[in-house]
């Protein structure tokens, strides 16, 4: 049975992921990895831990979309006003989300008293001696059967909880919309348009296939950098510079590039498209002057 295809959705040109499912095959299964580009919902000031939606670089989505791995769809289907249908759902789904963290907490509640009910038995006495002793500095009758009640008999059953109110309860917030049932894929898109991009484009399906995990090299001053695995467990190798097959460059640029790939111990991998319509690589090394 086929896997159903990714979802992405177009945002000023610029392909989004935004069901957490989504982002996960596209990793585990394909190699893509793209960068999350969303806010947390509990700590929206900072951007060192970041949320849904993933991005994905032009050459990432466009590689899922020509293996049949994900498909396009109308980002505009989610700005659409709710049906009366969906908003008398979406109540119904937060009333019986209440519900069931309501009986959750009880439940919780309940555990946490078992375990504590000897502390609370003790604190009991105590406040009820102390009460008593003050009853008696101020004069008053005091019933010595007061002093004999027995607190071990209490228990959990006899201690009342107070039940959560709807204010506290969790509310889920979506990055996809629910409610969507038929999914709009009248969608154009224009990548690859430019000689560069259909070059960058080659080279990253070409390296994917062999293989590697791909991210954006852009803070190496490369197109892509190569990973031999997963990102979140292995450096990269490679530095990927695309380049169209005629374009010239200075001596001082393939030093330079040279020398950045040896100062981040990778290597810098020249790429382009020949005259005969076949991928080249060409690696740098810098070894220095002796």
């Amino acid at each position: 049975m086929a896997a159903e295809p990714v979802k992405i959705s177009l945002v000023s040109n610029k392909p989004f992921i935004w069901n957490a499912e989504d982002a996960c095959i596209v990793l585990e299964k394909y190699r893509i990895v793209g960068a999350l580009a969303g806010c947390l919902s509990r700590a929206p000031r900072q951007n060192i831990q970041l949320g849904l939606p993933l991005q994905l670089m032009p050459e990432e989505a466009m590689l899922l979309l020509q293996e049949g791995y994900a498909q396009l769809v109308n980002s505009d289907q989610n700005a659409k006003l709710p049906s009366p249908e969906q908003v008398d759902r979406f109540q119904k789904m937060r009333e019986e989300s209440f519900k069931q963290q309501a009986e959750i907490g009880i439940a919780e509640r309940k555990l946490i008293v078992q375990r504590r009910l000897d502390q609370i038995k003790e604190g009991r006495k105590a406040k009820r001696k102390q009460r008593l002793e003050k009853k008696k500095a101020n004069g008053q009758d005091v019933d010595e059967r007061e002093l004999m009640r027995d607190e071990d008999k209490l228990d959990v059953k006899d201690i009342q909880i107070t039940p959560m109110g709807q204010e506290h309860a969790l509310v889920q917030i979506f990055t996809e919309t629910p409610w969507v049932e038929e999914v709009d894929t009248d969608v154009r898109w224009d990548f690859p348009s430019t000689e560069e991009e259909r070059v960058r484009y080659r080279v990253f399906r070409d390296l994917w296939r062999k293989g590697h995990s791909l991210t954006c090299g852009g803070k190496f001053g490369g197109d892509f950098l190569v990973y031999p695995g997963d990102p979140s467990r292995f450096h990269s190798f490679y530095i990927a510079v695309c380049l169209l097959h005629h374009q010239t460059m200075s001596a001082e640029k393939v030093v330079a590039m040279a020398r950045l790939g040896s100062t981040v111990k990778k290597t810098v991998v020249l790429c382009s498209v020949d005259d005969d319509d076949e991928l080249t690589y060409t690696s740098l090394q810098w070894t220095g002057i002796s």
